[in-house]
């Protein structure tokens, strides 16, 4: 749940994380429902639209302290 790109990027890394971040938080859990897959995944797609401590005080982000 880094902030990372998975791959190594040449130019603009931050826009391109930024973009596709918010294509996974706008379209993908509309496209994963219907595949029954797991909340889990869902959570940790929401988290992505979440940035700063809102996003490590979420009580799915992994490793949350309550």
């Amino acid at each position: 749940m880094g902030d990372r790109l998975p791959w190594k990027a040449w130019d603009n890394t931050d826009t391109l994380r930024t973009e596709l971040a918010t294509w996974l938080v706008r379209h993908a859990p509309t496209r994963l429902r219907p595949q029954n897959v797991p909340e889990e995944l869902l959570h940790r797609i929401r988290l992505r639209g979440i940035t700063g401590p809102a996003r490590r005080e979420d009580p799915y982000w992994p490793h949350h302290r309550y």
